[in-house]
């Protein structure tokens, strides 16, 4: 009996992670990993309407897909915050970059306050109940050029220095990554939240 005991004291949680970004699912299954939470990507498309807030996208996507799909998910969405351009691109920063690439993000940031920051919206909820949000914010300013090109990772990690470094995002090891990252920040708020519930 006490083993049993034992086992579901310790049973380990599962979230269900909408994303079809494996970058994502890298860095979120290694932020949990210590929470003894584990995550399973559910690898599809939901829609998302950037002409609201990324709370509100996050919120209104991870209900539609928790009822649809009858499991705890989690879904996160995230943005960059030019202060040069109130706060451009913010919610769209793949299209923006798929759009105009580094070489239109340099030109638009010629000679203009470099100050940025990041902003990640991680979205749990459970079928038939509300989303509960936990946000985390990362600032910084885009480097003056490009580094990196070669390595497998996200776009804005190649340009992207965190506040207190001198270095992109990109020549950070995954953990030092995680430690100061906005989504490292809003997961671990999650994972703070999913190890107190009873």
């Amino acid at each position: 009996m006490q083993s049993i005991f034992r086992e579901s004291i310790f049973k380990m949680k599962e979230i269900f992670f909408v994303t079809t970004n494996k970058h994502k699912v890298s860095e979120v299954k290694a932020i949990l990993k210590p929470f003894n939470i584990k995550v399973t990507q559910i690898d599809m498309e939901y829609e998302e309407n950037h002409d609201v807030s990324i709370e509100k996208i996050a919120k209104e996507a991870s209900k539609k897909l928790a009822d649809k799909l009858q499991k705890p998910v989690v879904v996160e969405d995230s943005g960059f915050f030019f202060e040069a351009y109130n706060n451009f691109p913010g919610a769209l920063p793949r299209f923006v970059f798929n759009g105009i690439g580094y070489k239109g993000i340099m030109k638009l940031l010629k000679d203009e306050k470099r100050d940025t920051y990041a902003k990640a919206v991680v979205s749990y909820c459970q079928p038939g109940q509300n989303p509960i949000i936990f946000e985390g914010v990362m600032q910084g300013k885009i480097a003056q050029e490009v580094f990196d090109e070669d390595k497998d990772i996200m776009p804005y990690e190649r340009i992207f220095i965190p506040e207190g470094y001198i270095v992109t995002m990109s020549k950070l090891t995954r953990e030092e990554k995680n430690s100061i990252s906005h989504r490292g920040k809003a997961f671990r708020k999650l994972a703070e939240y999913l190890t107190r519930k009873k």
